[in-house]
């Protein structure tokens, strides 16, 4: 006797076809939610009242990873006009090279008055021995968005600066104008550089770090203080991503850099949601 193959009424085919278009969709759905969350984190912020941890209404969502921005290599022969002794010398040649304590101690050294009215287009501080060995050639006057709204006058927080490090450093930078401050004098006139940045407040960090050029020490100065407060650990957070967004802007050219901000933002993620 032959075989009896029972074949499924259209119906029924129609049925089926249905039902895996509708798994389907439901899995590509579901892929598509925990994708959403690898990328961004919500986390629920806690406060403290009289001893008891009360839930906030307000959840702040932050991203899990910071990327990192793609820069090239600085350009030397951009810098050749006035530094024409570094013709043919690779860029990450000079980085190493540069002479980071002498223009450190310079920094610690200088002395200068703060304008209290309208910024001039030159700023004098005071120079002595140790200033003059590597004395600064701009005076960076950095702001902030938030600082220039409402047709205020922006709050502006000067740093000294010499210009070799920040070239060598950031392919972003701001053009700069001419500097030889003289050494011989007791006063040096620095040009004023008007330097508007995503996160005017974190900046020292950055600025810093390039004059020292530690890692170890950037990561121990980015560790939260306190990993069981919500509100601390957001704070933190933000002074994180206010750093990472500064390099991005200025183009900062240093992995190590990026290797600090990711442990440390990865740190406190961590500490974020085992705390919320």
């Amino acid at each position: 006797m032959p075989s009896i193959i029972a074949r499924p009424s259209r119906r029924t085919e129609t049925s089926r076809r249905s039902q895996t278009c509708v798994a389907s969709k439901l899995e590509c759905a579901a892929q598509a939610q925990i994708l959403a969350q690898k990328r961004r984190i919500p986390l629920a912020t806690k406060s403290n009242i009289n001893g008891n941890v009360v839930a906030a209404s307000t959840k702040i969502s932050l991203p899990r990873t910071l990327s990192r921005p793609v820069v090239g290599e600085v350009e030397v022969d951009s810098l050749l006009d006035a530094y024409p002794h570094l013709a043919g010398i690779p860029a990450d040649y000079i980085r190493d090279c540069l002479p980071l304590s002498a223009m450190r101690s310079a920094l610690q050294a200088v002395e200068m008055s703060v304008p209290t009215s309208s910024l001039p287009k030159e700023l004098e501080i005071l120079t002595n021995d140790m200033v003059s060995a590597a004395c600064p050639t701009h005076m960076f006057a950095v702001y902030g968005d938030a600082s220039a709204s409402f047709g205020q006058r922006p709050r502006l927080t000067l740093f000294p600066a010499h210009d070799l490090i920040f070239r060598m450093h950031c392919t972003k930078l701001p053009a700069l104008p001419t500097s030889r401050p003289s050494a011989s004098s007791s006063h040096a006139a620095l040009p004023v550089v008007l330097m508007r940045l995503p996160s005017p407040e974190t900046f020292s960090l950055l600025h810093s770090y390039l004059y020292t050029q530690q890692p170890a020490a950037l990561l121990a100065s980015l560790a939260p203080q306190c990993k069981s407060d919500m509100l601390h650990l957001a704070t933190h957070a933000n002074k994180i991503h206010g750093l990472w967004r500064n390099a991005c802007a200025l183009g900062v050219v240093d992995a190590p850099l990026y290797d600090a901000i990711d442990a440390s933002w990865e740190r406190t993620i961590a500490a974020m949601q085992a705390c919320s």
